[in-house]
């Protein structure tokens, strides 16, 4: 991967492209990703609540019964002594619940019976899916330790019974497994809970749901949840429907139309305090007015995340949604775009910031349904927060999480625009970031960011799918670089479009020619099982081209160099400041290492100096051979060294910039 900056570039993939050299006109950067939701967003957020869905009991969840229900469910005590429990009869388990129970308040004793239920009693798969139920009587389960939700309601009920707390087991409706299965209403009661009586005040009890689920694979998982420990009415008739309407415990009914038509919310939806804004009290969303998406809103509290994913026949479909914060309104607004026609489920998932997780739980599910498609369908890239939090926007590729690659083409551009405070490895406003695989297949190209005054890591921001066919061989690669290299406003040269410099067989050393402003200066240097090389590099400015020719990589920029014969091994003489500062460049000799006794020429370019002379060990030699800026001549090797000294200023000191060694 590679990224760069540019005022306006086009995502051209040809191979021999020059990514920074593509200029066309801005329009490309100008389009929308999306369509303007502002308006429709406005308008959604005005919407009153149509159905007021009240307690029908104002004082059933007094301040006291909700410090005592969740004392209860924090009595570790109660939990691990129940847990010891190995009754032989349920005569013997009512005894030894009725001893525990002893001098407890009401709601312990709930807790208890509760408790015991849901961590001893099995769901009954074979049963429900055979629909040949074994006997679901208390005894029964007891005997088996397995139930369906009649077996777990009734088993609640005569265990209330031997300890005199009034109980009702309540029949009714249920969204819970196989409810998408349904082609409308019901026609008859599937499930079945409990209603008991605490201080004159009637209040649910769910203990089926609260034991475990039943997973994809149509297996029992034990997972515990207390939310379904008295529920509040007001949220259990999202998913729980009793057929005798005194037992929805609420101010006004809700009949079997309306049950239908709300949607199916979790227990992270009600304990993490969301607010469903749009659809409001349904169960399914549409598609936009005009729009190839569906927009969905959550209110959420400050400390609570959200991620959503839509579904067609079970499948998670890629691309098809993306989740945006929106921090002044403090709500999500999440888009889902469909590939096909059908019935989708969008599901949306929560988690507490504090909650030391990185796991989300299932909130709440809409249904998606398509039976058209729209004209022009779109998708989206993966996004993560650092995209949202960093306020970055995709200028290209536009409404698409993925890119096709074929007939030839060797690379790919995605153009990414972010503020002054962000960088994507560099920091102006448009990044070109290029994706060049080095095969067929599928890729995904991942874009990191951070903010400039974060001292921490690049983190995942968003990323694509590239889908690569015909790839011309040989393949493109790019080196790897460091933000800096884009700051500094270099540019490679040669060798384009490789990670790898150029070696050839008869070559004593490789060329690296990048292009700098006028104020920057390069060093370099190679290396070798992570160890440098001394001498074995050489930063210079190439007077003739106008750039930095180094020979090896550079502080900013890394390539691979694989060194396939070697006929003449060398080193490089060494250069002091002001070589480069003042853009010298030596044309010969390039190897270091000089012949005792031999004759040489010298060629080197070495601008504005005043004066320049030539040190043969310790002997100055005669002035002669500098005319601005060449230094052209001959001199005769000594034994030691030789030293190519220059000054700037008349009555300036001479500084040694070249050293030669002898062997």
């Amino acid at each position: 991967m590679g990224c760069t900056q540019s005022a306006a570039v086009y995502p051209g993939n040809r191979q021999g492209d020059d990514d920074d050299d593509n200029i066309i006109d801005d329009s490309i950067l100008t389009q929308s990703n999306t369509f303007s939701n502002d308006d429709i967003i406005a308008k959604l957020l005005d919407i009153k609540n149509p159905i007021n869905i009240q307690v029908a009991d104002s004082q059933a969840f007094n301040q006291s019964l909700i410090q005592q229900r969740q004392q209860a469910i924090d009595n570790a005590s109660y939990r691990s002594t129940i847990e010891t429990w190995t009754p032989n009869s349920l005569q013997q388990l009512s005894d030894m619940i009725k001893s525990f129970c002893n001098g407890k308040s009401i709601v312990d004793q709930h807790w208890i019976i509760f408790y015991w239920i849901t961590f001893n009693i099995e769901y009954d798969t074979v049963s429900y899916f055979t629909k040949n139920y074994k006997d679901q009587s208390s005894e029964g389960v007891f005997q088996n330790k397995k139930g369906v939700c009649a077996g777990y309601a009734n088993i609640y009920k005569h265990l209330c019974d031997q300890i005199q707390l009034p109980c009702e087991a309540v029949v009714g409706y249920s969204k819970g497994y196989g409810f998408e299965d349904h082609e409308g209403a019901p026609t008859g009661t599937d499930h079945a809970w409990n209603a008991v009586q605490i201080n004159n005040h009637w209040y649910l009890m769910e203990s089926t749901w609260a034991a475990g689920f039943l997973n994809d694979k149509k297996a029992f998982e034990r997972q515990f949840n207390s939310y379904y420990f008295l529920p509040r009415p007001n949220e259990m008739i999202y998913h729980h429907l009793p057929e005798d309407k005194k037992w929805q415990l609420l101010e006004t009914s809700i009949d079997m139309d309306e049950f239908m038509q709300m949607p199916k919310l979790r227990p992270p939806y009600f304990n993490l305090n969301l607010e469903l804004i749009n659809p409001y009290n349904r169960g399914h969303v549409d598609l936009l007015p005009d729009r190839p998406y569906a927009l969905v809103l959550v209110r959420v509290p400050s400390d609570v995340q959200l991620i959503a994913d839509l579904k067609l026949n079970g499948v998670k479909l890629e691309g098809a949604q993306r989740i945006m914060f929106d921090s002044k309104k403090q709500i999500y607004c999440c888009y889902f775009a469909p590939a096909n026609t059908g019935e989708h489920k969008i599901t949306v998932y929560a988690k507490q910031n504090n909650s030391g997780s990185d796991l989300y739980d299932s909130a709440l599910e809409l249904v998606l349904n398509i039976n058209q498609m729209p004209t022009n369908p779109i998708s989206f890239p993966r996004t993560w927060d650092t995209f949202f939090d960093s306020n970055l926007e995709v200028a290209w590729p536009k409404n698409t999480n993925s890119i096709k690659l074929n007939n030839a083409c060797s690379h790919a551009r995605i153009l990414i625009r972010t503020p002054t405070d962000v960088e994507l490895f560099g920091q102006k406003d448009i990044w070109v970031c290029s994706f060049a695989p080095d095969r067929n297949g599928i890729f995904e190209a991942a874009i990191l960011a951070k903010k400039k005054s974060d001292s921490g890591n690049f983190t995942s921001a968003v990323s694509f799918t590239i889908e690569a066919k015909q790839i011309p061989i040989p393949n493109i690669s790019y080196p790897n670089t460091w933000s800096s290299f884009y700051d500094l406003g270099l540019k490679i040269q040669a060798p384009k479009n490789s990670t790898n410099a150029v070696w050839n067989d008869d070559a004593s050393y490789t060329e690296l020619l990048i292009q700098t402003p006028d104020d920057v200066q390069l060093s370099c240097d190679i290396k070798y099982n992570n160890a440098a090389i001394k001498h074995g590099s050489l930063a210079q400015f190439n007077n003739d081209k106008k750039l930095c020719d180094t020979a090896s990589a550079t502080a900013l920029v890394k390539f691979s160099l694989n060194v396939t014969k070697l006929q003449h091994p060398m080193k490089f003489p060494a250069v002091f400041s002001p070589f480069q500062s003042k853009k010298c460049q030596i044309n010969t000799p390039l190897d270091g290492i000089l012949k005792k006794g031999s004759v040489i020429p010298i060629s080197c370019v070495i601008p504005d100096a005043t004066g320049v002379d030539i040190k043969v060990d310790s002997e100055w030699l005669p002035t002669e051979g500098y005319t601005n800026p060449n230094l052209e001549r001959q001199i005769t090797v000594g034994s030691k060294e030789v030293l190519i000294f220059v000054k700037y200023d008349q009555g300036a000191n001479y500084l040694n910039i070249i050293k030669y060694t002898v062997e």
